[in-house]
């Protein structure tokens, strides 16, 4: 009895953990906004969008410190397949922690502080398909595993995501304008001279 007592008390706590919902579409929204998952990633490479030295796989010493992200591949190209200089290279989202996150794969935040991201690499789908398959971009009501229309990989090259305690949170996401230092770095970037 007791173990039965147990189980129908611990599913649901495992559900709460994750606090976007999902809609009637099967997308996870918070409070009306859009929700995403984020896992994190140490790579010593330029990125899919080029931000190191041409013709190298060298980074740009920024490209491993500041915050930077590589969103799953359907966002990085916007609904393309390309996974080199996508369509979405430069372009700064806000993420802002719901407090909830995916259960065994992470935890909540100590806060729900929104930072600007800014998109330098890409989360391809093969290899990363729990993750980052998914089909269709943001608004095809397309979701990967656990039922987010977006998946942001966050660089922690340099330990700056273990500095703001974020192990894998569940954020609502939205695109703004990038902080003027992030668009000087991007200007650095090669494919900054190919979007538009």
């Amino acid at each position: 009895m007791k173990l039965v007592w147990f189980l129908y008390f611990a599913v649901p706590l495992l559900e709460a953990a994750q606090l976007c919902q999902k809609d009637v579409y099967g997308v996870r929204r918070y409070n009306g906004k859009v929700c995403a998952s984020t896992t994190r990633y140490v790579d010593g490479h330029r990125g899919a969008c080029g931000c190191g030295p041409r013709n190298t796989d060298t980074p740009f010493t920024w490209n491993m410190q500041q915050f930077l992200t590589a969103p799953s591949e359907r966002y990085f190209d916007n609904g393309g397949s390309s996974l080199w200089c996508g369509r979405n290279c430069g372009k700064c989202v806000k993420l802002t922690p719901t407090g909830g996150f995916v259960p065994g794969e992470g935890d909540a935040p100590p806060n729900n502080n929104s930072i600007v991201f800014m998109v330098t690499n890409a989360c391809p789908i093969i290899g990363n398909e729990k993750w980052c398959g998914i089909q269709g971009k943001p608004g095809t009501k397309s979701v990967n595993t656990y039922g987010y229309e977006v998946h942001f990989d966050l660089q922690n090259q340099a330990g700056q995501i273990d500095r703001i305690y974020w192990n894998n949170p569940e954020v609502t996401w939205e695109e703004v304008t990038c902080p003027s230092n992030y668009k000087s770095l991007w200007l650095q970037c090669e494919c900054s001279r190919s979007s538009g």
